[in-house]
């Protein structure tokens, strides 16, 4: 038997079955009835035997016919269901969106981005990894993420980093720390102060180091935490104060500070949108990535001291950049 039967003759076939004739087929396939009526002899021909039996009134299976057709429904049935995922799939409904965030972003930022994505696309499933800065980046480079959402990335090579939002720095202290009674804290305040670090692989670390080396500043004696909760807990317990960016206080209201606008100089931390515009990703993610550059457009609410930048239409940066990248 030769293997030479198409959709085409499928789809002939169980439009003929259905409908009872050639006639009403033809006029449901928009074609002629003398081309459905060659289709369907094509079919008998490369099966060997008749699928139709034909009177003056009717058109009906035989019983191989039946068998062919049930087949035939199956297979249309998963084709078209095939294409129809396909096409939800193109048009940012469905498929997967796989990123990786520093943990403050994860917690604090995403949840009512993501809430308003999910209603939008409610078949698209989600894949978020949290970590430090280095830990997001590395996720991005390796390729087991569509996107990144970082900080003072120290490796870009040929990364895109797109600054979507900054968030300023503020000094935390506890309640009966000398500070809780000042309106603001500057950075020469700080000086021979004790303080409570963030673990040095965390970009919050590096950020505030390099402020302090600008500003000429040695601490007290400084403690080192990995986990933002740990170090709220040291600072309402007095041993020390911190300098932390806005995104992350959220995420320390169980413990009991005094927060502080830390000026002379106001420092900012970028948060950026990190991916390689050589490997590609699905249209949900990519439909994501542009709702985070439009934050502000879209009035997504962040933390006090937390503000939108660069909001502007870049759907096609990515493609720009693919496109520079290959020419260099």
């Amino acid at each position: 038997m030769s293997n030479n039967i198409t959709l085409r003759h499928l789809r002939a076939l169980v439009a003929v079955a259905e409908r009872g004739g050639y006639t009403a087929a033809a006029r449901f396939l928009n074609t002629a009835q003398s081309a459905l009526s060659r289709t369907v002899s094509e079919i008998e021909e490369e099966l060997g035997t008749r699928v139709f039996e034909r009177t003056t009134r009717k058109v009906v299976l035989t019983s191989a016919g039946e068998q062919l057709c049930m087949n035939a429904r199956r297979a249309l049935e998963e084709f078209d269901g095939a294409l129809l995922r396909f096409k939800l799939y193109q048009d940012g409904l469905d498929g997967t969106v796989r990123l990786a965030a520093l943990s403050s972003v994860a917690s604090i930022m995403l949840p009512t981005i993501i809430s308003a994505f999910r209603k939008a696309r409610p078949n698209v499933k989600m894949s978020i990894k949290d970590g430090f800065a280095d830990e997001v980046v590395r996720c991005v480079l390796d390729g087991q993420v569509d996107f990144g959402i970082s900080s003072f990335p120290k490796t870009k090579g040929r990364l895109i980093c797109e600054p979507i939002v900054a968030d300023s720095f503020m000094c935390i202290c506890s309640q009966s720390h000398r500070f809780a009674s000042m309106e603001t804290v500057s950075w020469n305040d700080l000086s021979g102060e004790d303080f409570v670090a963030f673990d040095p692989l965390s970009s919050i670390r590096a950020r505030v180091d390099r402020a302090l080396q600008i500003s000429g500043i040695e601490l007290g004696s400084v403690v080192e935490a990995r986990d933002v909760g740990t170090v709220a807990g040291l600072v309402s317990a007095d041993l020390g104060v911190s300098v932390v960016p806005s995104l992350v206080l959220p995420m320390m209201g169980f413990c009991e500070f005094t927060l502080k606008s830390l000026v002379a100089p106001v420092v900012e931390r970028e948060i950026f949108l990190v991916y390689d515009p050589r490997l590609p990703f699905s249209p949900a993610a990519d439909f994501l990535m542009d709702m985070l550059r439009q934050g502000a457009r879209h009035q997504y609410q962040i933390p006090v001291g937390a503000r939108w930048v660069n909001d502007r239409p870049v759907r096609n940066l990515r493609k720009s950049a693919s496109a520079t990248t290959e020419k260099s």
